[in-house]
């Protein structure tokens, strides 16, 4: 079980521990635009994920609402705009309020993160921590090679799980499966959901 990859779908990485406190990913609110409008997804780590911001001054009034309001600015205005997320796993289509129709919209992705055990067999799978504020419940689904997903953990309040763990949710061997993992999050009321997350892979 030794030496396990964690891919995304355009890089290999080894599987480390993410970085804690990495700094946010930065996104601009300009006058009816977001910019990066689709940002890179960004693997789930400890502390702050994005963050927009824009000077005062415009004469445009601006605001970000995630469309379940899974996080949500504040009402829309033209001054200063520094609102930052501690995002769990999930793909989060957002908006302005006042220009949604005129295309200021966007989209940010977070990847559930891996830590391994690979004497045990076992990998502990985290899609999210005690500082999320993009959701307070999650479904986790995963799919063995290209068979259909299934749904592993459903409404769940916990923060992670272990993958393989005396064979739930499947009897894990890397030296014969590749295994893809996707989260989305949720509110309390479960109809307000993100969509899945970018797949977490995971292959010998």
């Amino acid at each position: 079980m030794r030496g396990f990859l964690i891919t995304s779908a355009t890089a290999a990485l080894l599987a480390l521990p993410a970085v804690a406190g990495a700094a946010p990913r930065q996104i601009s609110a300009g006058d009816d635009f977001f910019s990066p409008k689709k940002p890179a997804a960004r693997n789930l780590e400890a502390g702050p994920s994005f963050h927009w911001s824009r000077a005062g001054g415009s004469s445009g009034r601006h605001n970000i609402r995630q469309d379940d309001k899974l996080f949500f600015s504040g009402h829309a205005t033209s001054g200063p705009i520094n609102y930052t997320i501690n995002a769990s796993a999930g793909s989060f289509h957002y908006y302005c309020e006042i220009h949604r129709f005129s295309g200021m919209t966007g989209v940010v992705k977070v990847r559930p993160r891996a830590i391994p055990d690979s004497v045990a067999g076992e990998i502990l799978v985290r899609w999210a921590d005690s500082g999320t504020n993009t959701g307070s419940r999650f479904d986790v689904r995963y799919r063995v090679d290209h068979r259909k997903w299934k749904l592993w953990k459903k409404d769940t309040r916990k923060f992670q799980g272990t993958f393989g763990h005396h064979d739930r949710p499947v009897n894990f061997n890397l030296n014969r499966h590749t295994y893809k993992i996707e989260v989305r999050s949720e509110r309390k009321q479960v109809s307000k959901r993100s969509g899945w997350s970018p797949a977490l892979t995971l292959h010998n």
